[in-house]
């Protein structure tokens, strides 16, 4: 149970904090930069939490022949759907994430 579940489910929830935190290093401060922060983070984890559904289908043996038998883009939509769906995870830390970042600002009054 603890390889299956909670290991995952503690890496998605610290890339959900740490993403955010590694955007903020690259973007300017200010309520725009915060908005697009909290939406190149919500794709940013999709797409990773997509890659890492894929990896664990492969480890648990499904063949490629079984992938190209769907096609390449029912593939991507079926993974971003769980990347998504694993938002339930990473999601609310990567709001309490987002909403501590006005503290660190230096130039910009909150």
């Amino acid at each position: 149970m603890i390889e299956g579940l909670l290991v995952p489910a503690i890496g998605l929830g610290l890339l959900g904090w740490l993403v955010p935190k590694l955007w903020s290093m690259v973007l300017p401060e200010g309520l725009p930069a915060l908005a697009v922060n909290a939406v190149l983070s919500a794709m940013v984890l999709t797409a990773l939490t997509g890659l890492f559904f894929v990896t664990q289908y492969w480890a648990s043996g499904a063949s490629w022949a079984q992938w190209s038998k769907l096609g390449l883009l029912n593939n991507m939509v079926y993974f971003t759907r769980l990347g998504l769906a694993a938002a339930i995870i990473w999601g609310p830390l990567m709001g309490v994430s987002l909403m501590g970042l006005p503290r660190t600002w230096v130039r910009i009054k909150w």
